[in-house]
């Protein structure tokens, strides 16, 4: 049998799994440029739908794949989490079960998983991997959350079981180009791109802010997220279970400003405080990570804004 229609061979034998999303495009533009397009993609689940184990076995085997990075979620903003709360659990906690089972079938050398450190207890502000088990979810991204913990048991129990390996790496909230910007899928970051961009565009004064505009947050520009992924196929066996960040946090209005900034826009923010702010802060500690990759994230947050409203206005008419 030959490689299925729904991917596309570049070369060797790494499947990119959701390469049609916001991070699967940042991945797979990353081996485009390197000139090192080793992969083969499914793009989303109307090229191949993991949720159908058999056929996502049956495209392990058939393409012989070595190593997989898996970029495929159901996701969305807090809006979206309270409006999807069983398909986040079911759907994104059979999509682990049916790649670490596939994975171990197949006999894949490594299973690369991006994780949200949603999945974090939130009585912590600060993310230690050794804190991860120590505490309830937000209820806010709790069964998201709680899918993304799915995948580190998985991948501790599939590595003593079966001696399969795999990376489970922590990213901070992402952002930059190619992201939703629409208000109900993206999150705070590329929402307010959106909105200022609104103002800016209809002479607006002021633009309105989800909850109280305190909650901080670290950012990871995507580029860097990406590259995490990509480096994490090259680590010895075992499981590994890391964070990817800076550790330094903004608040939603020290974000906003920032945006502001980049569009020349002065308008004022107004606050609505019946929305829920979901965790207060939430920062990653990125020394393990370091130390495991031996790399740390290169673009600092006012950089990684400017690129990312660089991108957002050469591309207004694709988004707006």
């Amino acid at each position: 049998m030959g490689a299925p229609s729904c991917l596309v061979e570049m070369s060797n034998n790494i499947l990119l799994i959701g390469s049609d999303g916001f991070l699967g495009k940042n991945v797979k533009k990353i081996f485009q440029d390197l000139n090192n397009n080793n992969f083969f993609e499914i793009k989303n689940s109307e090229d191949l739908n993991i949720l159908n184990y058999d056929d996502l076995l049956g495209c392990l085997n058939d393409n012989k794949i070595y190593g997989v990075i898996n970029c495929a979620a159901f996701v969305g903003g807090i809006s979206y989490g309270y409006k999807y709360q069983a398909d986040l659990l079911s759907i994104n906690s059979q999509m682990a079960i049916n790649l670490y089972k596939a994975s171990h079938e197949a006999n894949i050398k490594m299973l690369v998983n991006p994780i949200s450190n949603c999945a974090y207890p939130e009585k912590y502000a600060d993310y230690e991997e050794s804190k991860f088990w120590d505490g309830k979810i937000h209820d806010s991204v709790f069964n998201y959350g709680l899918s993304k913990r799915v995948y580190v048991a998985m991948g501790e129990a599939y590595f003593q079981q079966y001696n399969l390996s795999s990376s489970n790496i922590v990213l901070s909230n992402m952002y930059g180009p190619l992201d939703h910007f629409e208000i109900e899928r993206s999150h705070a970051l590329g929402a307010l791109i959106l909105k200022i961009y609104n103002a800016k565009k209809n002479n607006l004064t002021y633009i309105d802010v989800w909850g109280t505009g305190t909650p901080i947050r670290e950012w990871l520009y995507v580029e860097d997220g990406a590259k995490s992924l990509i480096k994490a196929l090259d680590l010895d066996s075992g499981h590994h279970f890391f964070n990817v960040g800076s550790g330094k946090g903004y608040s939603v209005i020290d974000i906003a400003k920032k945006i502001a900034d980049e569009f020349n826009w002065s308008g004022d923010y107004k606050l609505d405080k019946s929305k829920p702010d979901g965790v207060l802060e939430k920062k990653v500690d990125p020394n393990l990570g370091k130390k495991i990759l031996n790399w740390s994230p290169e673009i600092s947050i006012d950089e990684g804004i400017k690129l990312t409203v660089e991108w957002f206005k050469e591309n207004e008419k694709n988004i707006t």
